[in-house]
């Protein structure tokens, strides 16, 4: 039972439906907010990879890395809205793919303060694009509200993916060069989306 949830949710990285980046399903508020993390697998493996992060460092780790990402996600969602955007963001997107596949593949050895740095990093970059796709017709309150909850959600399901992990997998080294392999899938897939 535990191996089809595993088996389920590393299959989730890789669903078509995520391969797409179409606009947003619903045309106001939460719906839109909702749905805008799912859609796009830039988006999705990162919140993915900062859950399996957490869960890896433990400890404090397990929660400040899942807070301070939504807490400077939603600081750039503000400054999408309002036009207050760096450039590059789709660039700082795909670097923060390669790079969150980097301290997959690292299996958490990276300090938990350098780690929680270029998380906030991430952080920024993604909320800039949630802020900037938000439709025009929708109420920022209900739009942030539902891509806060949908992150949220991932960064959960990406502790869960770890927990069922180790809980299924006794051979640690198995479970290192299954850590290892989502790593190097993110990052290959964080390059591709640099040089498209």
């Amino acid at each position: 039972m535990k191996k089809t949830y595993l088996l389920s949710g590393l299959l989730t990285l890789f669903s078509p439906l995520a391969l797409a980046h179409p606009g947003h399903i619903g045309t106001h508020g939460f719906e839109s907010g909702f749905i805008h993390p799912l859609t796009g697998i830039d988006h999705l493996s990162v919140m993915l990879g900062v859950g399996m992060l957490a869960a890896l460092l433990g400890g404090k780790g397990r929660y400040r890395l899942p807070l301070a990402f939504v807490a400077i996600m939603i600081v750039g969602g503000v400054m999408g809205i309002s036009g207050l955007v760096m450039p590059g963001v789709e660039i700082g997107i795909a670097l923060s793919v390669v790079a969150m596949g980097i301290l997959l593949c690292s299996g958490a050895r990276v300090s938990e303060k350098a780690t929680l740095a270029l998380v906030m990093g991430f952080a920024l970059f993604h909320g800039m694009a949630h802020g900037m796709e938000m439709p025009l017709d929708s109420q920022a309150l209900y739009y942030f509200s539902g891509f806060v909850l949908a992150t949220t959600m991932l960064h959960m399901f990406g502790i869960f993916l770890v927990q069922v992990a180790v809980s299924c997998m006794k051979n640690r080294v198995i479970l290192n060069a299954v850590g290892f392999g989502i790593g190097m899938s993110m990052t290959a897939f964080g390059g591709a989306l640099l040089f498209s």
